[in-house]
C-alpha cells in the first residue's frame, strides 16, 4: 500500500499520465481530422514534408532512418510525432547565448599554457585524437594537473566533502541526479556554511534525471538557503521536443582548482546505502590544476544558458597547479550541434587500437559505425571486451543492450555481465595508454540528446588506475558465450528485435 501511495503521488507518475492522455487526444484528433472531416490527403502530404525535413537534418543515419520508418508506417501519426517530440534544431536564442558565451571567454595570452605541443610531439595517434577533440569542443590538452581514481563511491564523497570544506571563492556544482539521502545532507550542510563565507555557491539538477529523488520546485528550498540554483529543463505537462535534451553531466569544481566528474551521482544509491539492483559500481575522478579550466567553462556556459546573467570568466580561472599526471583533456558534447563528439572520439580509439580495447557501459546499444569498427577491431587480434550489468535498472534498455550480444561475439568481442548487481561506469580504455572517464552511455540517447562530459587522459596514472580496476570486476563477471547469446525464447527474441528497431528513438 506505501508502494502505491509512493506512486500515485510521484511528479513522475503523474508526469507520464500526462503525455499518455496528451497523446491519446493527438490521436484522436489526427483520426478525426483525417478521416471525418476529409484532411487526410492534406495530412498525408504533411508526412512527406516531414520525411524529407528528417532525411535533410544533418543527424546520425540510424536516427534519421527509425523517424523515417515511423513515418512510412505511420504516415499521419509518424510526422506528428517527430514534430512535437525529436526537433532538435537550435532556438535561435540558444544559439546566441552560446556565441556570446564563447566572444566572452579570456584571451589566450591571459590562461595557462595549455600541453597541446608537447602531446602532439609524444605519438601522432595522441594528435590525431587531441586534436579533433580541441577543433570539434575548443577544448585544450593540459599538463601540470593531479589525478585521482576513484572505483567505489565511499572514498569519492569522503574526499569531496574535504575539499568543500576548504572552498574560498566559488563551488559549482552541476548534476544528472541529486537525490535527498545521507550523503547530500551532509554536503548540502557545509554549502550553507560555505555561502555563510561569502563563497558563490551554484547549483545545476536535471528536473527529469532527479524527479524521484527532489521534491518539485528543489531549486526554490536552495535559494532560501543562500544557494544559487537552478532545475535543468523542468519537466512540463506537455510534448515538448526540447524535454528529450537532458543535462547528464557530473560537475563538482571548487575554486577552479578541483573537479570531481565520473559516472557517481550525488545520491545515497551510488555509495550503496540505499540498495536498488544488487550491488552498485561506479567510478570517479578527481582532477586538480590547469585542466579544471575546462569544467569551469562548461559550468559557465551551461549556467548562462538556463540562469543567465554574465560573469567575468578570467575570475574563474585556476589559481593552482598540480602536478603533472600524464595529458588531461575534458571536454564537452552537447545535442545542440549535428556532432556526436563523444561516439566519434570512441571511434578514433578504436581505429587506433594495437593490442586492446576494454569497455564498461550500463547500456550497450551502439548504432551499425560502432557496432562494425568493434567487430573490425576484434577480427584483427585486438582484445576487445565490454563489461555491462548482470542486474538492470531499465529493462527494456537491458533487452535491447543483450539484442547486441550475438553479433559482437560473433566477431570475436568478449563480453562480461557483472554480476554482483549493477555497473554503471563508463571507461574507455585502448592500448593502456589512453583511458576515458566520464559521464556517456554507449546508447543514442547520450550521443544524441543528452548533454555531456568525458576526460580523456594519456600516458596518466589514471590509465593505469582504470586498467587495475577493468581487471577486479573481470573476476567478478560472467563472460557470455554464443550459445548464451541464442539461448532465448521466441517472444523475448522478437521483442528484443522490436525494441532494437526503435532504439535510437527511445
Amino acid at each position: 500500500m506505501r508502494k502505491l501511495f509512493k506512486l500515485f503521488t510521484s511528479r513522475l507518475f503523474w508526469s507520464v499520465l500526462a503525455f499518455i492522455l496528451q497523446f491519446a487526444v493527438i490521436a484522436y484528433f489526427v483520426f478525426w481530422a483525417s478521416y471525418v472531416k476529409g484532411y487526410f490527403i492534406v495530412l498525408y502530404i504533411f508526412s512527406i514534408i516531414m520525411s524529407f525535413v528528417v532525411f535533410t537534418r544533418p543527424e546520425k543515419p540510424a536516427y534519421r532512418t527509425v523517424w523515417i520508418f515511423l513515418i512510412c508506417i505511420f504516415p499521419i501519426y509518424g510526422a506528428v510525432l517527430y514534430f512535437l517530440m525529436a526537433n532538435k534544431k537550435l532556438g535561435y536564442f540558444s544559439r546566441k547565448k552560446t556565441e556570446a558565451f564563447r566572444r566572452s571567454l579570456p584571451r589566450e595570452d591571459s590562461i595557462p599554457q595549455n600541453a597541446d605541443e608537447e602531446l602532439y610531439a609524444l605519438s601522432p595517434e595522441f594528435r590525431k585524437l587531441s586534436l579533433f577533440v580541441k577543433n570539434s569542443t575548443g577544448m585544450d590538452a593540459w599538463l601540470d594537473t593531479e589525478c585521482t581514481y576513484f572505483e567505489y563511491a565511499d572514498a569519492f564523497f569522503i574526499d569531496l566533502l574535504e575539499e568543500v570544506r576548504k572552498a574560498r571563492r566559488f563551488i559549482f556544482i552541476e548534476y544528472f541526479i541529486i537525490g535527498k539521502g545521507h550523503w547530500w545532507s551532509l554536503i548540502l550542510s557545509e554549502l550553507e556554511k560555505k555561502v555563510k563565507e561569502g563563497v558563490d555557491v551554484r547549483v545545476i539538477y536535471d528536473d527529469m534525471g532527479s524527479i524521484s529523488a527532489l521534491p518539485k520546485h528543489y531549486d526554490r528550498e536552495l535559494r532560501e538557503k543562500g544557494l544559487k540554483a537552478v532545475a535543468f529543463n523542468p519537466v512540463r505537462f506537455h510534448f515538448n521536443p526540447r524535454l528529450n535534451f537532458r543535462d547528464h553531466r557530473k560537475i563538482f569544481d571548487i575554486d577552479g582548482n578541483i573537479c570531481y566528474t565520473g559516472g557517481l551521482n550525488l545520491s545515497d544509491e551510488y555509495s550503496n546505502d540505499v540498495i536498488r539492483f544488487g550491488y552498485w559500481k561506479d567510478n570517479a575522478v578527481k582532477i586538480k590544476g590547469s585542466a579544471v579550466m575546462n569544467f569551469t567553462f562548461l559550468f559557465l556556459e551551461m549556467w548562462m544558458g538556463v540562469a543567465g546573467g554574465k560573469d567575468n570568466l578570467a575570475y574563474y580561472l585556476p589559481t593552482e597547479k598540480g602536478r603533472s599526471d600524464g595529458f588531461v583533456q575534458p571536454f564537452g558534447d552537447n545535442p545542440l550541434d549535428a556532432d556526436t563528439t563523444t561516439e566519434n572520439v570512441y571511434l578514433k580509439m578504436i581505429s587506433m587500437a594495437e593490442r586492446n580495447i576494454w569497455i564498461t557501459t550500463p547500456y550497450l546499444v551502439p548504432d551499425d559505425s560502432m557496432i562494425e569498427a568493434l567487430s573490425i577491431a576484434a577480427r584483427s587480434g585486438v582484445d576487445v571486451r565490454i563489461i555491462t550489468p548482470h542486474y538492470p535498472d531499465k529493462k527494456t534498455v537491458f533487452e535491447v543492450s543483450r539484442s547486441n550480444y550475438l553479433q559482437l561475439l560473433e566477431s570475436g568481442v568478449r563480453i562480461y555481465e557483472y554480476i554482483p548487481g549493477f555497473i554503471h561506469s563508463k571507461t574507455f580504455l585502448v592500448d593502456d595508454d589512453v583511458a576515458v572517464v566520464g559521464t556517456t552511455n554507449i546508447d543514442f540517447r547520450s550521443f544524441y540528446l543528452h548533454f555531456e562530459l568525458s576526460v580523456l587522459f594519456f600516458r596518466s596514472s589514471i590509465v593505469d588506475a582504470v586498467k587495475k580496476d577493468f581487471l577486479k570486476t573481470f573476476e567478478m563477471s560472467k563472460e557470455q558465450t554464443i550459445s548464451d547469446a541464442k539461448d532465448v525464447g521466441l517472444i523475448k527474441r522478437i521483442a528484443r528485435y522490436f525494441l532494437r528497431l526503435f532504439s535510437p528513438a527511445l
